[in-house]
């Protein structure tokens, strides 16, 4: 594991997506908890585990997972703690030049994939909350996290903007960047 690297506002946001996935509330991290996620994430949009985008979603939660814990369990528990979520997130996925690409970026195509319901090339603001009820964002933080992101307020997001946002909540140390508001405010 790398040591803890980033900016105060890259290790919030980073905070608030162990909560995505700590689907238990355990206060830690392991492979069923990622599966479990998939699986509310698949049962909220009505696709099946072994259409293509099913499958695509669980390998790229099941790849993810594996990715983690070669970065992050420094114990070799097969848990990944709050703290080394963080370590393992910043020094492994978000800092260095590639890491989003590698083990972030085939996940948020597949996510992308499953809200765009229609096939159209977009997602709209229902798509949209779906998703972000599943991760357990607030309400109000949902439809907030979609105006910020629908920059030209068509009520639509591609998803091409909707991998920039991704992307850039992930790795963009700028606190203005529009993809900080993906899951709503960080404080």
């Amino acid at each position: 594991m790398t040591t803890t690297s980033g900016t105060p506002l890259l290790h919030r946001k980073i905070d608030v997506c162990f909560g995505h996935f700590d689907t238990d509330g355990s206060g830690s991290i392991d492979r069923e908890d990622l599966l479990t996620l998939g699986s509310q994430l698949l049962a909220k949009f009505g696709e099946p585990a072994t259409s293509p985008k099913g499958t695509t979603l669980m390998d790229g939660l099941a790849r993810f997972w594996d990715a983690l814990v070669a970065a992050a369990d420094v114990d070799g528990d097969q848990r990944i703690s709050p703290e080394e979520y963080r370590a393992g997130m910043t020094g492994a996925f978000v800092t260095p030049a590639g890491g989003f690409d590698t083990s972030l970026l085939p996940l948020a195509k597949a996510i992308c994939a499953l809200l765009d319901t229609d096939g159209d090339g977009e997602v709209n603001e229902s798509e949209f909350q779906a998703w972000q009820e599943v991760f357990g964002t607030a309400p109000a933080d949902r439809a907030t996290a979609f105006r910020k992101l629908d920059g030209d307020g068509d009520g639509r997001l591609s998803a091409d903007e909707l991998l920039v946002a991704i992307r850039q909540y992930y790795v963009s140390p700028e606190s203005e960047a529009a993809g900080n508001w993906l899951y709503g405010p960080v404080a």
